[in-house]
């Protein structure tokens, strides 16, 4: 392999970390390629969607921390609730005081913002910037890379001894999606350990780095789960970084009036 395929070391320090590692089952050997060499890629990403989805709703605190590359850090809280079933989706920004009270919600494929500043609702895009940073819906939601994106395998990339597999994925016709084109790196255990998301041009917008994952009970279907625990999003144009913390993660049932204008529009009254 080239040197200039290989992750650059600092990265991958922080992309193959003990927390990774942890979440494999104990004693279980993983096989290289994310399970099975033959499988087809299409049942490949099925597999990864499957990994990161759960039946349950979803409560949770979104952290991000952004460094400019002129220096200046900003730090942006958000308050994220979820339901798969009907794919409603709210999420609230708690910090910066002056933010407080904003936030998006989605009923169905329609996405409102609200500014409680003016106490207006406007439509939204599902490629819009979320609280002001370049974290997008797609960020916050359930994985549909299958349901979303018509997959290509690129093989496999060795990285100091370590399989990855490359999977590019191409938006499906008349799919609303946050990036046209992404391409993703699998490890063994088939946790997402790098992407890159792609304009219809082939720039690069985004390249994330997910350092660690959490293990979760889904207490609907019994099954464990897996969602993200910290990733590194790095913005390609201004070369700002962002450092994205999932907390207080809980999967349990939610109130369905939270899914709703006014309870939004409560919050900052």
């Amino acid at each position: 392999m080239k040197p200039s395929a290989r992750l650059p070391l600092l990265l991958l320090a922080l992309l193959v970390s003990p927390a990774l590692a942890a979440e494999r089952a104990p004693g279980a050997k993983a096989p290289a390629g994310g399970g099975d060499s033959q499988m087809s890629v299409v049942d490949f990403v099925r597999r990864i969607d499957k990994r990161l989805s759960f039946t349950s709703d979803y409560k949770g605190v979104v952290r991000v921390r952004e460094l400019r590359k002129d220096g200046t850090e900003n730090a942006v809280e958000i308050l994220v609730y979820r339901r798969d079933t009907t794919r409603d989706l709210l999420f609230m920004t708690t910090k910066p005081k002056i933010m407080a009270g904003s936030g998006y919600l989605r009923l169905g494929k329609n996405l409102w913002e609200y500014d409680p500043a003016v106490g207006q609702w406007t439509r939204s895009t599902l490629r819009a910037n979320i609280a002001g940073t370049f974290t997008c819906e797609s960020d916050f939601d359930r994985s549909r890379l299958s349901e979303d994106y018509d997959p290509k395998d690129e093989g496999e990339e060795v990285i100091d001894g370590t399989p990855y597999r490359k999977v590019l994925l191409t938006a499906k016709p008349g799919t609303e999606v946050s990036f046209p084109m992404l391409r993703i790196w699998v490890d063994p255990d088939l946790n997402i350990v790098k992407r890159i998301g792609y304009a219809p041009s082939g720039r690069v917008l985004r390249t994330d780095f997910i350092r660690s994952y959490q293990r979760l009970k889904d207490p609907v279907s019994g099954e464990n789960v897996y969602h993200y625990k910290e990733v590194l999003e790095i913005e390609e144009e201004e070369g700002t970084q962002m450092l994205v913390r999932y907390d207080e993660v809980v999967l349990a049932p939610v109130d369905p009036h939270i899914f709703t204008k006014s309870w939004l529009e409560s919050r900052s009254r």
